[in-house]
């Protein structure tokens, strides 16, 4: 099963998936995740991935 994760600290869930009954599935080949840092699509200067209320 392929899971993909969007997230703007995808350093802070790496270390869980690397940790936990995560790590097993993934040695298992059960589970196969792929991290996205949101920033990488931002299109301006800062790279922001918020907006205004």
């Amino acid at each position: 099963m392929r899971i993909d994760i969007l997230s703007v600290l995808p350093e802070m869930i790496e270390g869980a998936i690397h940790s936990s009954i995560l790590k097993r599935a993934q040695e298992k080949g059960l589970a196969e995740f792929h991290l996205h840092n949101l920033r990488d699509y931002s299109t301006d200067k800062h790279r922001r991935v918020d907006d205004y209320p």
